[in-house]
């Protein structure tokens, strides 16, 4: 498979995130559960802007919010060793939910003014955080707002996503949080995928992961999802259901599902296994006591109860199931717990281990530490091939906005490399979040 992007090491983030409904039966107003920004740490200064990067190499990191402050910040320091290490006459694209971060936002105005093409696109809860530290008029006011111009920063409209315009409980939004780099490090055509806000709080008290990719066909099909979010964001009403599942043209390893998708005509969205694509691929999965398969699963919000049963009747049938999730009580607003109480009790004692990551910090008087990768790891039999090693990342919870309403992405990796990596990072969440 293509190789290209440098990572760092590995380590990962716990937390909030954005608010869904606890089982179906009762939606409460989203909010990110996070200070938007507790005091922005810079980023170490590396190279000069526009000198080559370390090479960047095809893989995952992870931050560690108990760990040093490099360790901590990690996946952010990656990003702004990537933004610097792209030179003149190449395009950064980005789309994310919340940013607070001000290292990021100075490293993409100083690759727009080094001639860099800087094109963000926002959810409206940009705006809205502006007082709290939000980086929205920071952007405006660096690279503009003019999308005839080669840089610019645009939100999604107040009352919606930029593609997604149905409401389940609230506004849909742009949830996603990836980076496209048309040259950076030495390599071209460069996709990271992140589980993290640009915000502190996703350093400083979650687990969170970030791969990158270097992968031309990748990278098109990102590419062509950001157009359609410009194109759907910037006029008419948008779209109730946008569900595209392309493969790289250049790496069939390498697939993604960008939403919302509807349910089956006539059906209730919550009641409809056969349109749940993370429970679809599931069911891809062969279990048996004699040759058993694993699945991994590290969740912020969960509330999908068709992926719950899932995970137990595949632990039923022979597969060795483990669960990390987030342990916020309130993690999908006031009184509504990250692990859905539906959820909970159906999965409660029938997996092979779960725990839920709520920890003390190192520090007293921290806030407590949890999860906010949203992960499946598959490593055994899969569509009927044996010794499969599978992950599918990226901004995509396991609530029904992600599902139904959001603009979200779920990246599937078909590379036992980046699987170890992963399974790496899932051991240490086992560990850590079991607690003492």
């Amino acid at each position: 498979m293509s190789l290209a992007v440098a990572l760092m090491s590995v380590v990962a983030l716990p937390g909030a995130a954005w608010a869904d409904g606890d089982d179906g039966s009762e939606f409460r107003a989203p909010s990110e559960a996070e200070p938007p920004s507790r005091g922005e740490s810079p980023a170490p200064s590396g190279l000069p802007a526009g000198a080559p990067a370390a090479p960047v190499t095809t893989g995952a990191i992870f931050n560690d919010p108990a760990g040093t402050s490099a360790q901590r910040d990690r996946i952010r320091n990656h990003v702004v060793s990537l933004i610097d290490g792209s030179p003149a006459g190449g395009s950064i694209s980005l789309s994310l939910y919340t940013f607070t971060d001000d290292s990021v936002r100075e490293a993409l105005i100083a690759a727009k003014e080094r001639g860099v093409a800087v094109r963000a696109i926002l959810d409206y809860k940009s705006h809205e955080t502006v007082t709290a530290g939000g980086e929205y008029e920071n952007l405006a006011a660096g690279l503009g707002t003019d999308r005839a111009r080669p840089s610019w920063v645009m939100s999604c409209p107040s009352n919606r996503s930029c593609v997604g315009n149905r409401a389940i409980g609230s506004r849909a939004i742009d949830h996603n949080k990836f980076f496209l780099f048309s040259r950076t490090g030495g390599a071209e055509k460069v996709v990271v995928q992140t589980s993290a806000n640009m915000t502190g709080t996703q350093r400083t008290d979650l687990f969170n992961n970030a791969v990158t990719i270097a992968d031309p066909g990748l990278y098109d099909n990102y590419a062509a999802y950001f157009s359609d979010q410009l194109k759907y964001g910037a006029s008419g009403p948008g779209l109730a259901t946008y569900y595209r599942t392309p493969s790289s043209a250049t790496d069939p390893a390498y697939k993604t599902y960008f939403f919302p998708r509807r349910e089956t005509s006539g059906t209730d969205y919550r009641k409809d296994p056969a349109t749940d694509t993370v429970k679809l691929l599931l069911d891809k999965v062969a279990c048996s006591s004699t040759r058993r398969s694993e699945v991994r699963m590290a969740a912020n919000l969960f509330y999908r109860d068709q992926i719950a049963s899932k995970l137990v009747a595949m632990k039923k049938a022979g597969c060795l199931v483990y669960l990390a999730g987030d342990g916020n009580p309130n993690g999908g607003g006031t009184g509504v717990p990250s692990l859905g109480r539906t959820v909970t009790s159906l999965v409660s004692g029938k997996l092979t281990q779960r725990v839920e990551c709520w920890e003390d910090p190192p520090t007293s008087g921290a806030p407590k530490i949890g999860l906010h990768s949203k992960y499946v790891l598959v490593k055994g039999t899969y569509e009927g091939v044996a010794d499969k090693k599978i992950v599918w990342t990226g901004s995509h919870n396991y609530s029904w906005q992600a599902l139904r309403s959001n603009d979200e992405t779920l990246l599937k990796i078909d590379d036992a490399v980046v699987h170890d990596q992963y399974k790496a990072n899932h051991d240490h969440l086992m560990r850590y979040c079991a607690g003492t």
